[in-house]
């Protein structure tokens, strides 16, 4: 639906308002992005580590082949070059004692394309791979509207009802879920996980690929975005705050007024309500789960595969950076990515550098000789909503009671998890709303 010479405003520079803004500019609107802080990504940037001096990312972010609307972002921005991803899933995972499996897609059509691998899975024995095919196989029966109807109870509870016992919770289930849910399957929402596994693993042969960036996040969308605004007639605003917002325009924190026809408000809960408390009256009580990344230099090669999962350890995900962006220290530099982090966001840096250090050691065999040249530790105590039973009745749909006002962000309801997809189709969501609202 056009929105040709339509002034929008959108509030928030992160990866839901900067999909807002490029989609309304190809919708012919003139854009007017906010953002107050003085860059563009929200959570998925990047930032020079003054004690190491090297470029890193505020946490590990990775898409996935399902992530169709955020590859296109990219693609529309110009930097998916930027990106890799594999051509197929391929995750090696371990556990503490050194027993190995593989989760990898075959060529065949979905969803057979992970059972070779899935067969020979060696984390759970003969009997456990049985139990968990036949869970797989009633979650690919469910449908949207079966899943739905799981929102109340935990993905632990139906997965204890469906045979799975906490081993194999533990060394299948949660390999998939904590990554993409920010939280285990106990304290996931049934119908979340489900929708997760169905999206990713089963529904597609490459849904679940896993791609990254090869540069900082921040070289993603800024200055790409910048670019495509200005050349649609638009402009970017950053260093301000929005104070105030209606569906008429935004108010910013040096005093001026931002006119417009509709509005896109694509902030935290918290932020929305406190600019615009008609069109978000009630905290939706979502709660936050946090995420710590562990950045880790060796002097020499460590870790001998890209990605590693580690069941059985506090370590979740390992990261070759080396590897994957082609970084060009010497040595090795690996990142370990803990989700749902909670105990871990109390602990000192330092500590926890060097409690990571120690489990890497005794994971990797050529990690235990190694020096430890320098290392790094980003938190981020709100890095998604709780991913709890009840979250889908809690998530604000994008239309709001303010006309010309609409909500986007991760929390809102786009069925999807606090995820960079997520953000994106909300942006979109965000405009198809107001683009309905202009068109009446």
């Amino acid at each position: 639906m056009s929105l040709r010479g339509a002034r929008v405003a959108v509030a928030g520079g992160g990866l839901a308002g900067i999909a807002a803004a490029v989609e309304a500019a190809g919708r012919g609107a003139v854009v007017t992005l906010v953002e107050r802080r003085p860059f563009l990504g929200g959570k998925a940037f990047s930032f020079t580590e003054p004690r190491s001096g090297v470029e890193i990312d505020n946490g590990q972010h990775v898409h996935l082949g399902c992530c169709t609307a955020y590859i296109a972002l990219l693609a529309r921005l110009g930097s998916l070059g930027l990106t890799a991803m594999q051509p197929v899933l391929h995750v090696d995972v371990r556990d503490r004692a050194g027993t190995h499996g593989v989760l990898t897609a075959r060529r065949l059509p979905a969803p057979l394309h992970m059972g070779p691998s899935f067969s020979r899975y060696g984390l759970l024995t003969r009997a456990e791979r049985l139990r968990a095919l036949r869970a797989l196989t009633t979650i690919a029966a469910l449908g949207p509207r079966g899943r739905d109807a799981l929102d109340d109870v935990s993905f632990g509870e139906w997965l204890r009802a469906h045979g799975q016992r906490d081993a194999a919770i533990e060394r299948f289930w949660d390999v998939v879920i904590l990554p993409t849910c920010n939280d285990r399957s106990d304290r996931v929402s049934a119908a979340l996980a489900s929708f997760v596994i169905t999206e990713g693993l089963m529904r597609t042969q490459g849904g679940a690929s896993i791609g990254w960036a090869l540069a900082g996040l921040s070289h993603l969308v800024d200055p790409p975005a910048r670019r495509l605004i200005a050349r649609a007639g638009g402009r970017v605003v950053t260093g301000r705050a929005v104070t105030a917002a209606d569906g008429a325009g935004l108010d910013l924190d040096d005093g001026t007024r931002i006119e417009a026809d509709a509005v896109v408000l694509a902030l935290p809960p918290a932020r929305a309500r406190a600019v615009a408390p008609r069109a978000l009256p009630h905290d939706p009580g979502l709660g936050e789960s946090p995420i710590v990344n562990v950045h880790l230099w060796y002097d020499r090669p460590v870790l001998e595969r890209p990605i590693l999962a580690v069941v059985d350890s506090p370590v979740q995900w390992m990261f070759d950076r080396t590897a994957i962006t082609g970084e060009g220290a010497p040595g090795q530099h690996i990142d370990l990515s803990l989700s749902a982090a909670r105990a871990e966001m109390g602990v000192p840096r330092e500590d926890l550098a060097g409690a990571m250090d120690h489990e890497v050691r005794a994971l990797l065999p050529a990690a235990r000789d190694a020096r430890l040249s320098r290392w790094a530790v980003t938190k981020d105590a709100r890095a998604t909503f709780a991913p709890a039973p009840g979250q889908a009745s809690r998530r604000p749909h994008a239309r709001t009671a303010v006309d010309g006002l609409a909500l986007a962000g991760t929390w809102t309801a786009t069925g999807w998890p606090a995820t960079m997809e997520g953000a994106v189709r909300s942006g979109i969501t965000a405009v198809d709303e107001i683009a309905r609202q202009v068109a009446r």
